[in-house]
């Protein structure tokens, strides 16, 4: 439906714009003489029809990336044929037509092929250079996906080696007590499988986020006892990008177990107005602005939250991200 619209109003355009020019003529010359309208109405819907068609051809071939000069020769081509087919045709049809109006229809009809042609020239170049900005635009955001993509993948691999290094150094400190080292071993494994699973999935639910979480703790729990407890508290659901929650925990552990008799440390995940809210805190509460960049885990993880649009901050010595959720 909508191309025929468009067929009707282009070819209603194109008879306005040949009476006004024929209106131009005739009244240019001393006496004014009407030129045919079987003239002006065959002449001007065929060169309308004949400039709906170059449209259509040369938005066909700038899509399948034709030169733009073949293109613009061509509409030209289909134009001037178009106006010369209506000349001969009214020559052969009626010859007395072009007496009776002496010059004028001659006029009239080499007038509105040059005025038709100068339009559909226009037109085309329009569509031509739509399509180059059109297709400059997507390269470029092809280009950052495919940067933002390389730049994930970068991050990613710089966790999976810090994180697995951390593991083996604990499997050692467990080899004098089998059951420990065993259940260990078993989470580790499930750990690393998750990490592998994951290496080309954006975000997961955070109920498998919190899954990998709570092994890692289980983890430092047969390695440190009493010395280390945790709550983790989750009161919604939705989706965040994978390994955000353990690089914090691990980063907490690790500057601060060795220095308190006790640490504790809380996960908490809630939804704020339309954002999704995670929270990682500790009992020594010692985390400022100035160590963002200090730490690998901390500061892979904040590029990656910002990667994914959401917001990383530090508040009362602990972390706090925020992704858009609806």
């Amino acid at each position: 439906m909508s191309h025929l619209v468009v067929i009707g109003t282009t070819l209603g355009i194109s008879l306005v714009l040949g009476g006004i020019l024929s209106l131009i003529i005739g009244f240019s010359f001393e006496a004014f003489i009407w030129i045919a309208p079987s003239i002006i109405i065959t002449d001007s819907l065929t060169l309308g029809l004949a400039a709906l068609v170059s449209l259509y051809v040369t938005r066909y071939l700038i899509a399948k990336n034709q030169k733009t000069l073949f293109i613009l020769l061509l509409s030209l081509g289909l134009m001037l044929g178009a106006g010369i087919l209506a000349i001969l045709g009214f020559f052969l049809s009626t010859p007395t037509s072009f007496l009776y109006s002496e010059s004028r229809t001659v006029s009239f009809l080499l007038i509105n092929l040059l005025f038709f042609s100068t339009i559909n020239i226009i037109s085309c170049g329009f569509i031509i250079f739509q399509h180059t900005l059109v297709s400059k635009e997507k390269a470029l955001n092809e280009e950052k996906v495919l940067k933002t993509q390389m730049e994930l993948k970068f991050l990613s691999a710089k966790i999976n080696p810090h994180f697995l290094f951390n593991s083996l150094n604990l499997l050692v400190s467990l080899l004098k007590t089998p059951e420990k080292a065993e259940e260990t071993l078993i989470n580790l494994s499930e750990l690393l499988r998750y990490q592998l699973d994951i290496s080309d999935v954006k975000k997961v639910s955070v109920e498998t986020e919190l899954n990998v979480v709570e092994k890692y703790l289980t983890i430092q729990k047969l390695r440190f006892g009493d010395k280390l407890t945790y709550q983790i508290h989750c009161q919604t659901r939705g989706d965040i990008p994978p390994l955000i929650i353990q690089p914090l925990v691990e980063n907490s552990i690790k500057h601060n177990i060795e220095i308190t008799e006790q640490l504790a440390i809380t996960v908490n995940i809630s939804k704020e107005n339309k954002y999704l809210v995670l929270s990682v805190f500790d009992s020594m509460a010692r985390l400022n602005d100035s160590m963002l960049d200090q730490g690998m885990g901390l500061t892979v993880t904040r590029k990656r939250v910002e990667h994914f649009g959401g917001t990383f901050s530090i508040k009362n010595g602990g972390i706090e991200i925020s992704f858009h959720h609806d």
